[in-house]
């Protein structure tokens, strides 16, 4: 009987062996190094993102504040056009009187006195001239202010398309990297559904064999 003692042992110890061989590898330390830097690169990626939001409202603020100008500066054209059209209309009604007196406010230096009949057709439509003049300097200064204000806006509108792009860019590259979170994953999850099987199967193994050489030690015992 002694002769299979130590057979028997052999067994169990490699029975023992082939057990306590079988490790659980789990994440290896490089995949979670690059899943932690994905993360870290999508975190920074939705930082950028909410920056870009934050300077896009305060853009849209300043276009508002830019457009309320503008239509403020329209707002003065179409008063002044008005005013030039109830002035016209108020000189076709001067007295030759009121005429002069028109002229000499506006030419205190040059005064102008009795003019004759034939002159006041002139006089009239020399003050009407001088009224849409007075308009159209204006409607100038406006109209210059206006297209100032306008380069503004465009130029406003391409730090927001600026912006737009920024966050398209960082948008784009939370996908790439989710995609490569997910891809990695799925390689992992395959690594470790084989090397499940293989743990399982060399338990499985184990067990018999460590089974067996106890139920043979059991027998040339009891024998």
């Amino acid at each position: 009987m002694k002769k299979y003692i130590l057979p028997i042992i052999t067994i169990l110890l490699f029975g023992w062996l082939v057990v306590n061989k079988v490790d659980y590898y789990g994440l290896s330390d490089q995949f979670k190094a690059t899943q932690d830097s994905l993360v870290a690169a999508v975190d920074s990626m939705q930082l950028e993102i909410a920056k870009d939001d934050s300077a896009i409202a305060i853009l849209d603020k300043k276009d508002d504040s830019l457009q309320y100008v503008i239509d403020h500066q329209k707002a003065k054209v179409k008063t002044i056009i008005e005013y030039i059209e109830v002035e016209s209309v108020k000189i076709d009604e001067f007295s030759e009187v009121e005429l002069i007196s028109s002229f000499n406010k506006r030419y205190p230096k040059d005064t102008v006195t009795n003019p004759l009949p034939i002159a006041q057709p002139v006089l009239v439509s020399t003050a009407k001239d001088l009224v849409e003049l007075d308009g159209a300097r204006q409607i100038i200064v406006l109209k210059d202010s206006s297209i100032a204000t306008l380069e503004s806006r465009v130029s406003n509108k391409d730090s927001v398309i600026a912006k737009f792009i920024s966050k398209e860019t960082n948008y784009k590259g939370i996908v790439d990297n989710q995609q490569t979170q997910i891809k990695d994953w799925k390689n992992q999850y395959n690594t470790l559904k084989i090397q499940n099987t293989k743990l399982k199967l060399q338990a499985k193994i184990g067990k018999i064999g460590a089974g067996l050489a106890l139920a043979g030690l059991t027998f040339l015992l009891i024998k």
